[in-house]
């Protein structure tokens, strides 16, 4: 097999040399942009490792065109972006990233979202620019509510929702989670964070602030639609740093409109990179553009882990974050 890499993502300098370093012949997609299909089958010639990432759509088509394949690093610790079938089928293995920065860094966007939907930090600060702060008072612009001492309700508790439980311990919230998985994986999680498992529809009737952090599958698209928002207090809260077509962007709308609950903060979008227009116009949702993990620490983390896997499979060792089915 030949120590030849195709990146389908512009790498940090500092990968770029870890690859160079080993030996390995790269050549990369040297754009900020996501590459055409047409782009990366024209540079699979001869190549057995392609490195890609969440914005980059790996088709059935390009998987059977990269004769040599024998890994696709993922940079993201979700790989819904890679046609896992064909791969599998093509005897490819499949690894993604999730190192602890990227946990950090997502987990750090849930809380900062959760406080700066709960205390409105958008309309106030509309407040300093338009100069329309007329000055303190008791009785004052009531703009939000604090977190402290709250339910919270984590949907997905994974490396990503047990650091949010961590974080929210400083609030001294009430923690909730629900997770597909088997309960008893979760038994350690429990007690290091303190955090209740609780059944998903309990959940939503007691959260004042839901916080969606579980892989996208088929099975739970658009698992936030117009019955579960229904479910929610009027004074509640929606954070999703999980992936966009998790929620239903206009039952989402519609809730918001109509204040069945009280705010949201989105970073992840079903459209991306679009943005549902009727969420912009409102005034009570924060949307960011998916920058989860968008930190130099966790990006430079996540390139490098996957230059190592890269690594690891020309030198024959063993990959270390293979993404089983």
């Amino acid at each position: 097999m030949k120590n030849k890499v195709y990146s389908a993502v512009k790498l940090p300098e500092e990968t770029i040399k870890i690859l160079q370093d080993a030996g390995i012949d790269l050549t990369m997609h040297e754009e900020k942009t996501d590459p055409s299909e047409e782009e990366i089958i024209d540079n699979l010639d001869g190549v057995g490792a392609l490195i890609s990432a969440v914005n980059v759509d790996i088709s059935k088509k390009i998987i059977e065109a990269g004769k040599d394949l024998k890994l696709i690093a993922n940079i993201g610790a979700g790989v819904n972006n890679i046609d896992g079938k064909s791969a599998k089928e093509n005897n490819i293995s499949l690894t993604n990233t999730p190192g602890r920065n990227s946990v950090a860094s997502t987990a750090e966007t849930a809380i900062a979202l959760m406080l700066a939907v709960s205390r409105g930090l958008l309309k106030n600060q509309k407040l300093v620019r338009e100069d329309s702060f007329e000055g303190w008072q008791v009785m004052g612009f009531l703009g939000g509510h604090q977190v402290s001492d709250k339910v919270l309700f984590i949907d997905g508790f994974g490396n990503i929702g047990q650091e949010i439980a961590k974080m929210a311990k400083a609030f001294n919230m009430d923690i909730y989670y629900y997770d597909i998985k088997d309960r008893k994986n979760f038994i350690e999680a429990e007690e290091r964070t303190g955090a209740k498992f609780i059944d998903f529809d309990q959940g939503l009737k007691i959260a004042d602030y839901l916080i969606l952090q579980m892989n996208y599958t088929e099975d739970n698209h658009h698992l936030i639609g117009k019955k579960e928002l229904s479910m929610m207090k009027d004074k509640a809260y929606l954070i999703n740093t999980a992936r966009g077509a998790i929620v239903d962007e206009d039952a989402l709308a519609d809730a918001l409109r109509d204040k069945k609950i009280a705010g949201a903060g989105i970073d992840t979008h079903e459209q991306e990179p679009k943005f549902n227009q009727r969420l912009k116009e409102l005034d009570n949702v924060i949307l960011t553009p998916h920058i989860g993990n968008d930190t130099y620490e966790a990006r430079i983390e996540m390139a490098n882990s996957a230059a190592y896997e890269v690594i690891r499979l020309f030198e024959g060792k063993d990959l270390e974050n293979v993404v089983e089915d």
